[in-house]
């Protein structure tokens, strides 16, 4: 993306739009203006050359003058999902997604667009973000840019912008926590990288809070839902600063609030201010507010030339386009060639596995005494095992996970599976999600429990009204180190 002396952000909600015009200044970049487009009574982006005259007349009345816009979405527009890659990917991370993109979502891939963001750990192993977004929304999108005179230099999404441009007070992880009128979303951003989006189902009110105004009504589900992602989250790298929340607040969430849910989650936490709480030179903000914070990102970043990590205007999955002169002769010459070569690969494969064979029968040969003196010994080593006793690994790995469970009833198994490598995975029901995250810390403080982990937790309608479904797995590698009974006293105290 070239570098620009103007750009316009654009942060695109369901009930409005925000927008943030950056310029260059002595390298780096200062907001000049902002504004908030509320769309009007009826007004939707299923009518986007009408919204777009609408959001150019407000624009040419608020002064903005820039001409090159970036958008920005909602997460609850998009699908996001995180790749492992395989060892020795190299250069081919795009052709190896575009395979996963085949295969799970060949009923609607012609209705969606892909873009990645690669990704990495201190142990090596490479992954990627996959965000896909509907093909339809991205041309209402650009429609709409094209009738308010804007063009389209990327699209994204607001809450990646946005956590990737908030700055940390530690070299740790942060849950970058964005609070506007209508929604909620969080970010993960990890190791350089955001790992996690996730759109919260949470009924954030519309419209300008009062500095006053309590959240008592929606600060219990955000909460809720805020624990439940944390528990699920991967443990941090060994020697990480720690795992920090930061909060953009444009819903009246204010100190207090954040304050409670820096205790409920057992995290630090803190609200973030424009400009001190993004990552650009210079940058100052026209007007306070964290409703303006991810297009100030938007466009502060493309100001600098940056690409977004996932820009879904100019995807890498999208499949090349080719000049249809001569369509039919380089099929043809196509066919001819792939003809040819299998022909060839074929012959070698042959003439390679006659002379594999003949060689291994000529060995065969040479080992057949050496076979018969193994086939002795082995006959005799059968013989003889039922004479020595083995433990029993399999009824000390179920004596752990038992011991593992509270005696109360609380929460029970449905189903267990142990393999031959003693890896674990069982899931069960509970009364409520403390006895499931009970049991999950006396799992992971068991020195004879290994690799514990938690696969899912959900609410699931039981016989006595709503219970929590959940499934964990583990690895058990016996060591010495004693483990107490449930009711006997632990040096690790269960989770409340």
């Amino acid at each position: 993306m070239l570098r620009r002396r103007k750009m316009l952000g654009l942060a695109v909600t369901s009930r409005s739009i925000a927008a943030v015009e950056a310029v260059a200044v002595n390298g780096g970049g200062r907001a000049r203006r902002a504004a908030e487009f509320v769309l009007p009574e009826g007004a939707s982006l299923e009518a986007p050359a009408a919204l777009g005259k609408a959001l150019r007349q407000f624009l040419r009345d608020k002064g903005f003058v820039a001409s090159r816009c970036v958008i920005g979405v909602e997460t609850s527009c998009l699908t996001a999902r995180q790749k492992t890659l395989p060892e020795g990917a190299g250069g081919s991370v795009a052709e190896i997604l575009s395979l996963m993109v085949e295969r799970e979502f060949a009923s609607d891939r012609k209705e969606l667009v892909f873009d990645y963001a690669l990704q990495s750990d201190p142990a090596g192993q490479r992954s990627a973000l996959l965000v896909a977004a509907p093909r339809q929304v991205l041309g209402r999108l650009g429609a709409m840019a094209q009738a308010a005179g804007l063009s389209v230099a990327g699209i994204t999404a607001s809450t990646m912008a946005l956590a990737s441009a908030t700055n940390g007070s530690g070299g740790g992880d942060r849950l970058v926590l964005y609070l506007f009128g209508g929604g909620a979303e969080l970010a993960l951003h990890a190791e350089g990288a955001v790992r996690m989006m996730r759109h919260l189902t949470v009924a954030v009110p519309a419209g300008k809070p009062s500095a006053a105004a309590p959240a008592n009504g929606w600060l219990d589900d955000l909460a809720s839902q805020l624990r439940r992602v944390v528990s699920l989250l991967p443990d941090e790298a060994p020697g990480a600063a720690g795992r920090e929340l930061l909060i953009w607040d444009d819903a009246g969430l204010g100190n207090a609030g954040c304050a409670e849910l820096s205790h409920r989650l057992s995290l630090p936490a803190r609200l973030c201010e424009h400009p001190s709480g993004v990552d650009a030179a210079a940058a100052e903000a026209a007007s306070p507010g964290a409703q303006f914070s991810a297009a100030a990102a938007l466009a502060l970043g493309a100001l600098r030339g940056e690409r977004p990590a996932v820009d879904l205007l100019h995807s890498r999955l999208a499949p090349e386009r080719h000049l249809a002169v001569g369509r039919k002769v380089g099929w043809a010459a196509a066919v001819v060639a792939a003809l040819a070569v299998a022909g060839t690969v074929l012959a070698l494969d042959w003439r390679s596995d006659s002379q594999e064979a003949a060689a291994l029968k000529a060995r065969l040969g040479e080992m057949s005494g050496d076979l018969d003196q193994a086939r002795d010994t082995i006959a005799k080593v059968t013989f003889a095992r039922p004479w020595y006793g083995q433990r029993m690994s399999y009824r000390d790995c179920m004596l752990e996970l038992t011991r593992s469970f509270p005696q109360e009833g609380l929460i029970w198994t449905t189903s267990l599976a142990v393999q031959e490598d003693m890896q674990v995975v069982f899931s069960g029901k509970a009364v409520n999600e403390s006895a499931v995250l009970d049991v999950l810390d006396r799992l992971k403080a068991n020195p004879n429990l290994k690799d514990v982990k938690p696969l899912y937790l959900r609410e699931s309608g039981g016989r006595q009204g709503s219970e929590i479904a959940f499934a964990m797995s583990f690895t058990y590698r016996p060591t010495d180190a004693p483990w107490p009974l449930p009711n006997e006293k632990s040096s690790s105290s269960p989770r409340r």
